[in-house]
């Protein structure tokens, strides 16, 4: 079997292939495994990891053509080697199905165009979920957000004020959270980084545990894991608070495990 794709949803596809005993070859053309989730350097682990499972990865490839005749499906890629296979599966991306609203006057772009009450540009008509186009917590801007934590805090916000109760969402934030063959791996808010910040990163090949913080000044904006998940509330705690680390920030940058002694002082500082 061949996969193209190897986002999010991809790798949900990939395990249940796999846990069939099915030969499974999957092909992504950006430059590492789940690129809207995770830095390189995890990354790399998580594709190392499928391929001790059986699964044969390749990243920054693509299949140019497919053909096919009595004996099955024939995938060239675009490096020349030809997969023959039985099935191919597109795991490529998802998009808002918002088409229907053509005409109805609802602002949208990608998505469906709310407000921080999930309300439309329309009185008294709301959307909440992966059909939305919602403000970033952190950056002000637009983003689909089209994971099930998000559109369920969407979807209270948005009964909250549908049932008279003023509500505001905090903003969305890009979280998270994947089981690959037992290897738990989580990504949380600007994982990927803003220009003059800062990271720290823990990396041990062997476990496959990885730990990378970012940093904006002395503030927690993003972070991504591998087996380290008993932390992962204080995590998002710490990024969703835009908590000022002061000296805690050093420490972090020489030790990221401590992430729940900073959590509880500046809690407390806080208090």
């Amino acid at each position: 079997m061949l996969q193209l794709g190897a986002g999010f949803i991809g790798f949900i596809i990939m395990e249940s292939i796999a846990a069939r005993d099915a030969s499974l070859t999957v092909v992504e053309m950006g430059d590492r495994v789940l690129p809207r989730m995770m830095p390189q350097g995890a990354a790399a682990l998580i594709k190392r990891w499928c391929e001790t499972k059986g699964v044969r990865v390749l990243t920054g490839s693509r299949v140019v053509h497919i053909d096919h005749d009595a004996s099955g499906l024939h995938a060239r890629l675009e490096s020349g080697e030809t997969l023959d296979v039985d099935v191919i599966i597109s795991a490529t991306g998802v998009r808002p199905k918002i088409g229907f609203l053509a005409g109805s006057g609802i602002a949208t772009e990608t998505g469906i165009l709310v407000d921080n009450h999930m309300q439309t540009n329309v009185a008294n008509v709301f959307a909440a979920g992966d059909c939305t186009e919602a403000v970033e917590f952190a950056t002000g801007k637009r983003i689909i957000n089209a994971i099930q934590l998000n559109a369920a805090d969407q979807a209270r916000t948005a009964a909250l004020n549908m049932a008279g109760r003023v509500t505001r969402s905090q903003g969305a934030m890009a979280l998270n959270v994947l089981d690959t063959f037992g290897l738990i791996s989580a990504s949380f808010g600007q994982w990927q980084g803003v220009d003059g910040g800062d990271h720290t990163e823990l990396s041990d090949e062997t476990t496959f545990k990885y730990l990378r913080l970012v940093f904006e000044d002395d503030v927690l904006i993003g972070a991504t894991s591998l087996r380290l998940t008993e932390h992962v509330g204080v995590i998002r705690g710490l990024i969703q608070s835009r908590a000022k680390l002061g000296a805690w920030k050093a420490r972090l940058m020489e030790d990221p495990t401590q992430v729940m002694a900073a959590y509880l002082a500046v809690a407390q500082d806080a208090a």
